[in-house]
């Protein structure tokens, strides 16, 4: 579809939502059939555009416009993810009154992925660089947009990624709300410092690039049961649905390289936390199988004005579990913003 129909699309639409939506976008009754006949079309609608990195390298970005905009928030997704999964999260803040941006990590998403062997390998050459990524995307592309209030929603990885740029000093961003961050990696069924040490020795032997020991390209045929990041089997299936509608973006496990280097970075970041002065709501998933709450508890309590949700019940993925769940969660957000 044409960026000018676009650009007519989403005003138009942000006056139907606000003049006759319900308090919420779509709920897991009916889950599909309002995902595909309302989300999909919502995100195919964005304006999809490409930055430029310091480095070089070009990675797939989206942004939603809001005519009438209270702010405008930054979403920085989490590993294997890519911006096309977050319609539904997109959805639900346009319909709040904020313009989103978002974009693909390098290597994975519809960004450059780094392994020619095989595009589902997760991996990355330097953890920085996935900082650098969002500070580049920031400076080149956010705030020339003009918009004088942003705020900044990372998970997961990109949550450690957040926490990292904004450790960096100044930043342009009113407030941050951090959910899962990847603080500290649950290493399972290795402990840390074993994880720390195969990762190195496989690096060593020149299997940088290969999956890490037990990780497999993405596995469709996964049930729901044996998921470890949502109790949702609405969005379950919608993780896969995106998957499959854009099998481009498909990522499966980690690196050896991706998961040392990962280890290695993030400590250093918890550490850093404390040079962050952005205020930071942090949400902390009760059921988490990802990260352990650790780094979580450490950087929250280090940085100078953050606070520490927990989230019970919930698994990893909060804005994309049960409604009982990720509602409370968009609504806390919306008023944090505020």
């Amino acid at each position: 579809m044409s960026k000018s129909f676009s650009a007519v699309f989403l005003p138009v639409l942000a006056t139907l939502l606000g003049a006759i939506a319900p308090a919420w976008g779509i709920s897991e009754k009916g889950y599909e059939a309002a995902y595909l006949i309302t989300i999909v079309p919502f995100v195919n609608h964005g304006d999809a555009f490409t930055f430029t990195t310091r480095d070089g390298t070009s990675l797939s970005a989206v942004r939603f416009v809001h005519p009438q905009s209270r702010g405008t928030i930054v979403v920085v997704s989490g590993r294997s993810e890519t911006w096309l999964k977050y319609g539904e999260v997109f959805y639900d803040l346009y319909r709040r009154g904020f313009t989103l941006y978002s974009y693909d990590h390098r290597g994975q998403g519809r960004s450059p992925h780094l392994v020619s062997s095989n595009r589902q390998i997760g991996h990355i050459d330097d953890f920085d660089h996935y900082s650098e990524d969002l500070e580049d995307f920031v400076a080149k592309v956010v705030v020339p947009a003009g918009e004088p209030r942003l705020f900044l929603l990372a998970h997961s990885m990109g949550g450690a990624v957040a926490a990292q740029y904004l450790a960096h000093g100044a930043t342009p961003f009113r407030a941050a709300v951090l959910s899962s961050p990847m603080l500290t990696i649950n290493t399972k069924p290795y402990a840390t410092p074993i994880a720390k040490a195969i990762t190195w020795l496989e690096i060593g032997a020149g299997r940088d690039e290969e999956y890490a020991p037990g990780k497999t390209d993405w596995d469709p045929g996964l049930p729901f049961e044996k998921n470890d990041v949502t109790g949702s089997p609405e969005r379950f299936w919608m993780s896969g649905a995106v998957f499959r509608m854009y099998p481009e973006t498909t990522i499966g496990g980690p690196s050896n390289g991706w998961v040392y280097r990962s280890l290695m970075a993030t400590p250093r970041i918890v550490r850093r936390m404390k040079a962050i002065r952005t205020p930071l709501l942090m949400f902390q998933a009760g059921s988490d199988q990802i990260v352990k709450p650790k780094g979580e508890n450490d950087g929250c309590a280090a940085a100078a004005h953050c606070t520490l949700v927990v989230v019970p019940g919930s698994q990893h993925e909060i804005l994309m579990e049960k409604d009982a769940i990720r509602d409370p969660a968009i609504e806390a957000i919306d008023r944090f913003f505020r």
